[in-house]
């Protein structure tokens, strides 16, 4: 079975790469910044109530029903502390077909960075290292790895170092050899270097090898294994139970999602573990840059902590904050183990994302406080700029986010005092919609009723011939509608 699987399954690894070079050369990539900002404009959310759970809700499923995306799962931590969590499509196709659900653990790939690099500063805090310290005051010279590379750079990815997994193939070759193996940083490190891509600190780019030595220098500061070190200082503290450093951590009886490729290169996705390949192996090849495992609701909580300013010190929250990529073109930002996308509207935000096969992203938002996160066990994504490609999860994060955002404009409107009031009902409803408008209206009639859906588009134009008239919805899709009739304003469900 292994000399089947093996050319496909390079063709899968190299197809990772293809992908990430959009930004940067890396499998644990981020994300093409405009495919992130849009939501699809032929999905519109179909939802049956006017909360924002339901809201949330219903634009996860319509997102989820035009794509082709085996499975998505996805939370969103609201300002005042609760949790929005859906989960839809397969958890596994064999030997028997499971739904995914919100308890389903699911690697994040390169989301790992960011624990990796809050581990650091901790220890930074603890004063049992500075990010000005070079590798060479903590062990001896590993193939290819400068001496004089400081921890800022390794964090920052400044270090020049080549990246073991995305620009050395015989890395990949080896785990389909051993996909049994569970690989340890010094053999990774001994072994898959090529030569530096740049003198350190001239340039930036992409490598999963500076976080192997990031875990090397927890290892060495701490006395400890970089797995327990993690454990005790981010973990546990953080209450993130359903979240695990695999494969050297168990995840129990919680259920596990399998992840969807084209494994023997016949064009269809396949459920990888059920070809009889195990993920460990391939999970300890990413180390500490690429092997944690969570659900979307614990990646939501993490990234709210930790950007919100709620573990690291001001000062050290700002190092860890500072763009080192200094590459305004691409509207990307990179500082220590995290970064910042180009949302719309340049919505501030810090976190990370992750490709291994499945795909994650996690993002927090200072000024909604809110988080977001969302994963899929599917390792097909595409190019949103395309209006016709079907969304991934960057397509959801996108349609999530917009829809939180404009259901939050459009309650603020109707909830803010003396606001000039239009009353709709029923609401929810069908077809047919009543307006009624206050006695005292000065409007001249007949006046025209705009109707936008949340992404702001106006959908439908139509006549209101006095204070109380109806509208017709039967043209609409199912969904959340904003009414505007001059400067009132409501909303109503479909």
């Amino acid at each position: 079975m292994k000399q089947v699987i093996l050319f496909p399954l390079a063709l899968l690894i190299n197809s990772f790469l293809a992908f990430a070079q959009v930004i940067v050369p890396s499998v644990f990539s981020a994300s093409p910044p405009i495919p992130l900002i849009e939501t699809p404009k032929q999905i519109v959310a179909s939802s049956r109530a006017i909360s924002i759970q339901e809201v949330l809700d219903a634009t996860f499923d319509n997102v989820q029903s035009v794509s082709p995306i085996k499975g998505f799962s996805a939370a969103l931590l609201l300002p005042d502390g609760t949790v929005w969590k859906r989960a839809g499509g397969l958890a596994t196709g064999s030997p028997t077909e499971t739904m995914l659900t919100t308890e389903h653990i699911i690697p994040m790939a390169s989301i790992s960075k960011s624990f990796i690099a809050l581990t650091v500063l901790l220890l930074v805090e603890d004063g049992l290292l500075s990010l000005d310290d070079t590798l060479g005051k903590f062990f001896a010279p590993y193939p290819n790895v400068p001496s004089n590379v400081s921890v800022r750079q390794l964090l920052s990815h400044r270090s020049g170092i080549n990246d073991y997994i995305n620009e050395n193939a015989a890395s990949g070759q080896a785990w389909l050899s051993y996909p049994d193996s569970i690989w340890i940083s010094d053999t990774l490190l001994n072994n898959f270097v090529l030569a530096p891509n740049f003198p350190v600190g001239t340039s930036w780019s992409y490598s999963n090898t500076n976080f192997l030595l990031a875990t090397r220098i927890i290892d060495v500061v701490s006395g400890q294994p970089w797995q327990e070190v993690v454990r005790a200082r981010v973990l546990n503290p953080l209450g993130l139970t359903n979240t695990f450093i695999t494969p050297w951590e168990s995840y129990g009886t919680a259920p596990f999602a399998h992840v969807w490729a084209d494994v023997d290169g016949d064009g269809t996705q396949e459920d990888f573990q059920g070809t009889g390949i195990p993920i460990e192996g391939l999970l300890s090849l990413a180390g500490g840059g690429g092997c944690f495992s969570t659900t979307p609701e614990d990646l939501a909580r993490f990234s709210e902590r930790l950007h919100g300013g709620h573990i690291l010190k001001p000062a050290t929250l700002a190092e860890m904050h500072t763009d080192y990529m200094l590459n305004p073109g691409s509207g990307n930002q990179y500082g220590l183990g995290t970064q910042l996308f180009p949302f719309p509207n340049n919505i501030e935000n810090w976190g990370h994302d992750g490709s291994l096969i499945y795909n994650s992203i996690a993002s927090y938002f200072p000024s909604e406080n809110i988080a977001l996160a969302v994963q899929q066990n599917d390792a097909r994504t595409y190019d949103l700029t395309d209006p016709n490609s079907p969304p991934d999860l960057f397509g959801m994060a996108g349609a999530l986010l917009a829809a939180y955002l404009e259901f939050k404009a459009m309650t603020a409107v109707e909830e803010a005092p003396n606001a000039p009031r239009l009353t709709v009902y029923p609401n929810p409803a069908t077809t047919t919609v009543h307006l009624n408008l206050p006695s005292d209206v000065t409007l001249q009639f007949p006046a025209t009723v705009i109707i936008n859906d949340l992404s702001g588009r106006v959908v439908s134009k139509q006549r209101m011939n006095s204070a109380q008239d109806a509208v017709d919805l039967g043209d609409l899709a199912g969904g959340v509608y904003r009414l505007c009739v001059g400067p009132y304003v409501g909303m109503v469900v479909r």
